[in-house]
């Protein structure tokens, strides 16, 4: 179910008004479009088969021509973060899994972290990859710069992973958002702040990844990063058996469900 509130579309899944349900907020990718949470499906689900009650949020709704930084994005998040209540679990995937990394200072210590290739820093080369995609989203090519998102998102070696990606439907509004997210992370290292986060994190990323990397993410010693084998940006699609179990274990470990 889909809700405007008071400055940013959210979609509502599993229990909503069990007393004691633990709550997981859910900070959305770089979408083309608001999808109403379709692309954590998955673990959504996982989640609110455990008993969550799941809130997603679009993280690009935030963004506006006057967000000139991801900074400045998290600012706006971290101002809306009291109007979620209790939160029980901190998720995020891509730029939202990097918003939620930054937002770790402003969270209870003892906040459970889940990641699917979210970012903690960036490097040149992810960089580089980010920077193709909005140039063209910005050159009034959104088909093209969705296209090439689509492509990059697949492991590498995939079929459809190299070669020149054609153009896909996109609009304007489609290539505003991809232009403003893509370059919102470079430039990212919220390093120090996830190694201070005191609670548990668990971040999956793929071994093929042709974006996010093992190298691009963060941990303490009581953090787990899990690369999945031959899966790209997109484990929890990819691979949904092997994360749905991870994500059900770590729920039972830090007394979620």
């Amino acid at each position: 179910m889909t809700h405007a509130g008071p400055a940013v579309p959210t979609a509502v899944f599993g229990p909503r008004t069990a007393v004691g349900t633990a709550h997981a907020l859910v900070l959305a990718p770089v979408t083309p479009r608001w999808d109403e949470g379709a692309f954590f499906a998955p673990v959504i689900r996982t989640l609110a088969g455990a008993g969550l009650r799941v809130t997603v949020v679009d993280t690009l709704s935030l963004w506006d021509e006057s967000v000139d930084s991801m900074a400045a994005l998290v600012a706006r998040c971290r101002a809306l973060l009291p109007d979620f209540g209790r939160v029980d679990l901190l998720c995020g995937n891509a730029l939202g899994g990097a918003v939620a990394q930054a937002l770790l200072p402003d969270v209870d210590p003892a906040t459970a972290v889940l990641l699917v290739s979210g970012p903690a820093r960036t490097d040149a080369v992810l960089e580089e990859r980010l920077t193709r995609i909005a140039d063209l989203a910005a050159a009034d090519r959104p088909g093209a710069a969705l296209a090439l998102l689509h492509q990059r998102v697949l492991p590498h070696g995939a079929p459809g992973a190299d070669g020149e990606a054609e153009p896909v439907p996109a609009d304007a509004e489609a290539g505003r958002r991809l232009a403003a997210g893509m370059r919102l992370l470079c430039g990212l290292d919220v390093s120090d702040a996830v190694r201070a986060h005191r609670g548990p994190l668990l971040q999956v990323v793929g071994s093929h990844s042709q974006l996010v990397t093992q190298r691009h993410t963060a941990a303490a010693p009581h953090h787990t990063v899990h690369v999945a084998p031959g899966a790209g940006m997109r484990p929890h699609a990819e691979q949904p058996a092997e994360v749905s179990s991870l994500v059900e274990n770590f729920l039972w470990e830090k007394g979620l469900r």
